[in-house]
C-alpha cells in the first residue's frame, strides 16, 4: 500500500518547543519543515506546499493575526491546515479569537503527545479526504467550472465558438460483448478508456464521457485553447495507433482483438454542468451530432472527419478524399479519412508523430517526454542484460516514482520534474553498453536520442548534470541534482532494503567478483554509515530513520556472523 505522506511546517523561535514537536512528529509519513522566523517562513511557503502549518502564536515581534492573513491569502490553498500553538493564559486567548481567522484548532505547551498525535493524525486524514474529493471533481469537471462553483455555487452555461468533437467506438462491440464475462468486458473497457483518458490529457482536450463503448472529448471548452484542430488530430492519430499496436500484439498471440473507428467534426458548442443531485458536465449543439455521424460512417482502423474540420488542418495532414456521403438526418456531408502527417511535420518522415515544429504550432511543449519515455523504457526492457539484477529496469522505474514524490515534496515545479524523470529514466542507461562509468554512457546515450524528441542543448545539459551527479564520486549542487541521488538511494532507508541488498550483491558477484558474507555485511555498514548521506531535507526526513534501523539490523548480523565463525 502506497504509503501517504503530508509537508508539514513548524514556526517557532523557540528551539526547545521545535526539538519537541519535532520529535513528536517525526515519521516516515510526515515530512517536516522548520521556519525559526517570520522570513524563513515566507521563504519557506514560497517554494513549498503544506498540508499543516504548527504556528506559534508567541514569536517575538509578529503581528500573529497579519501573519495568518498574509500566509493564507498568499500562499495556502483551501487543503491548508493552520493549527496554532501557545503557552500563557493570554495566548491561548487570543487562540480562541484565531478560529476566526482560518486557524481551525490550537496545541497548548508543553505538549501531550498522545494529543498532538492525534489531532495530527485527524487533520492529515481530512487533508487526503479533500484532496481526493477535490481529484474526483476535477475527474468530473474541467477546472474552470470547478473555480467558478468555489466563487458562485453554481455554473452558468456557455457558448464556445471553435470546438471539436472528437468520437470513438469499437467495432461489432455488440457481438463480441456476449462472450465475455462482465469482469472481463469492465476490465477491457477500463483498459482502453484509461489509456484514451491519457492521451486526451496529453494533448489538453477535455474528456466529457464514455457511453457504452463510445467514448467522448471534446477542445476548445477549457483553458487549453490554442490550435485545438491541430491537437485533436494528434490525439485521434496517437488512439488509432495504440489501437493498432494492440490488434498487431493480440493477432500473434492468436487472441480476439477490438478493433475502433474514430469520427471528428468541428464547430460551436454549448457547455454547461446538469443535475443537481448527480451532475455531469456536458456538451450541446449541431456540432456533437454531426461528430457521432462522422464516426458512424467511418470504418474500422480509420479516423473519419468533415469538411469543415478537414479545412483546418489540411496543410499538415495526408488524407483520403471520401466525397460526399449521405448522413442519416443531415443530407450530404462531404467527410475525408485523415491518415497520416506530412513528411514535413513527421518525426523521422513516417507520419505516425509530431516533430518538433508541428507540436510547437500545437500548442504542446517542444519536448515529447512520453515518446522519450516510451522509447528508453522499451529499449532498456529489450536489451539490458538478464544479470543485472540490481540495475533493471524496476530499479530504473522505481527512481523515477521517488523523484516525482520528492519534486512535488520540495516543490519543484513541473519543468523540473520532467527533467527529473528524464534522468531517472536515462541514469542507468550505460548498462546498456558496459559494467563502469555508466553515468558518463547514459549521458552520451540521453544525447543521442533525446533531440529526436524535441530535447534541446540547454535542456540535455541540465538533465546530463542531473545524470552524473549520480556518481558516488560527485557531490550533487542543485535541489534537483540532490533529489535524483536521494530517489536512487531511497530503498536504504526502506523496509525492502535487505532484499534490494541481496539483488546488488548477486549482481556484484557476477561482474566484480565475490565477497564473503562477513566481508559483504562490513561493506554495507562502512557505506551506510560512511559515505552516504539524503541531500534533500524530504528524504532526510522520511528515509534517515529508517537507515539507521537497516544499520543496526546489520551490526547485529555482523555480531552473530563473528560468533558463528568461532
Amino acid at each position: 500500500m502506497k504509503q501517504q505522506i503530508i509537508n508539514i511546517l513548524i514556526i517557532d523561535d523557540s528551539t526547545d518547543s521545535v526539538e519537541n514537536l519535532y520529535t513528536i512528529l517525526r515519521s516516515p509519513g510526515n515530512n517536516i519543515f522548520i521556519a525559526n522566523s517570520e522570513k524563513e517562513a515566507y521563504t519557506i511557503l514560497t517554494e513549498k506546499k503544506f498540508a499543516l502549518i504548527l504556528c506559534s502564536a508567541e514569536i517575538k515581534g509578529l503581528d500573529f493575526y497579519d501573519f495568518i492573513d498574509q500566509i493564507t491569502s498568499k500562499y495556502l490553498d483551501d487543503n491548508t491546515f493552520i493549527i496554532a500553538t501557545a503557552q500563557n493564559g493570554e495566548s491561548v486567548f487570543n487562540l480562541v479569537k484565531g478560529l476566526q481567522k482560518g486557524i481551525v484548532d490550537y496545541l497548548l505547551k508543553p505538549y501531550h503527545i498522545n494529543l498532538v498525535k492525534a489531532k495530527i493524525n485527524v487533520y492529515k486524514r481530512l487533508y487526503f479526504k479533500n484532496r481526493k474529493i477535490s481529484n474526483l471533481l476535477e475527474n468530473i469537471l474541467p477546472k474552470k467550472t470547478i473555480n467558478e462553483f468555489k466563487k458562485t455555487g453554481k455554473s452558468t452555461p456557455k457558448k464556445h465558438e471553435n470546438c471539436t468533437v472528437l468520437f470513438t467506438d469499437f467495432v461489432d462491440f455488440s457481438s463480441k460483448a456476449p462472450n465475455l464475462t462482465p469482469k472481463e468486458l469492465i476490465t477491457k473497457l477500463d483498459y482502453y478508456f484509461t489509456k484514451f483518458d491519457e492521451i486526451i490529457q496529453k494533448y489538453q482536450l477535455e474528456k466529457i464521457k464514455t457511453i457504452g463503448d463510445a467514448y467522448m472529448a471534446v477542445g476548445g471548452v477549457n483553458e487549453y485553447s490554442v490550435n485545438i484542430e491541430l491537437r485533436t488530430a494528434l490525439a485521434a492519430l496517437e488512439i488509432r495507433n495504440f489501437m493498432a499496436n494492440e490488434i498487431q500484439t493480440k493477432k500473434a498471440l492468436g487472441q480476439d482483438y477490438w478493433d475502433i473507428r474514430i469520427g471528428i467534426h468541428s464547430g460551436d458548442l454549448i457547455v454547461g454542468v446538469i443535475g443537481s443531485y448527480k451532475f455531469s458536465f456536458d456538451v450541446w449543439g449541431d456540432t456533437v451530432n454531426v461528430a457521432a455521424r462522422c464516426e458512424q460512417n467511418s470504418k474500422p482502423h480509420h479516423i473519419n472527419i468533415s469538411e469543415t474540420f478537414y479545412k483546418t488542418i489540411q496543410s499538415f495532414f495526408n488524407f483520403t478524399h471520401r466525397g460526399k456521403i449521405e448522413v442519416k438526418n443531415r443530407g450530404i456531408i462531404k467527410m475525408y479519412f485523415l491518415d497520416s502527417i506530412v513528411d514535413m511535420y513527421s518525426l523521422y518522415h513516417k507520419g505516425n508523430k509530431a516533430n518538433i515544429e508541428l507540436r510547437q504550432l500545437a500548442g504542446l511543449p517542444s519536448e515529447d517526454f512520453i515518446g522519450l519515455r516510451n522509447f528508453i523504457i522499451s529499449k532498456l526492457k529489450a536489451e539490458l542484460a538478464d544479470d543485472l539484477l540490481y540495475h533493471s529496469i524496476e530499479h530504473t522505474l522505481n527512481v523515477e516514482r521517488e523523484v516525482q514524490k520528492y519534486a512535488q515534496l520540495e516543490g519543484l515545479d513541473k519543468v523540473c520534474i520532467m527533467r527529473l524523470r528524464t534522468a531517472a529514466l536515462f541514469h542507468d542507461s550505460g548498462f546498456l553498453i558496459a559494467y563502469d562509468n555508466n553515468e558518463e554512457i547514459g549521458v552520451k546515450i540521453l544525447n543521442k536520442y533525446a533531440p529526436e524528441f524535441g530535447f534541446d542543448s540547454s535542456e540535455l545539459k541540465i538533465i546530463s548534470a542531473i545524470i552524473l551527479a549520480t556518481n558516488n564520486k560527485t557531490e550533487p549542487i542543485t535541489l534537483s541534482e540532490k533529489i535524483m541521488c536521494d530517489a536512487d538511494h531511497d530503498y536504504l532507508g526502506r523496509t525492502d532494503y535487505h532484499h534490494i541488498a541481496e539483488k546488488l550483491n548477486l549482481e556484484l558477484t557476477i561482474y566484480k567478483g565475490k565477497l564473503s558474507s562477513r566481508d559483504w555485511i562490513k561493506f554495507q555498514i562502512h557505506y551506510l554509515e560512511k559515505r552516504h548521506k539524503f541531500y534533500t531535507t524530504s528524504a532526510y526526513n522520511l528515509r534517515q530513520q529508517g537507515k539507521e534501523k537497516r544499520i543496526d539490523e546489520l551490526k547485529k548480523h555482523l555480531n552473530v556472523n563473528l560468533v558463528t565463525s568461532k
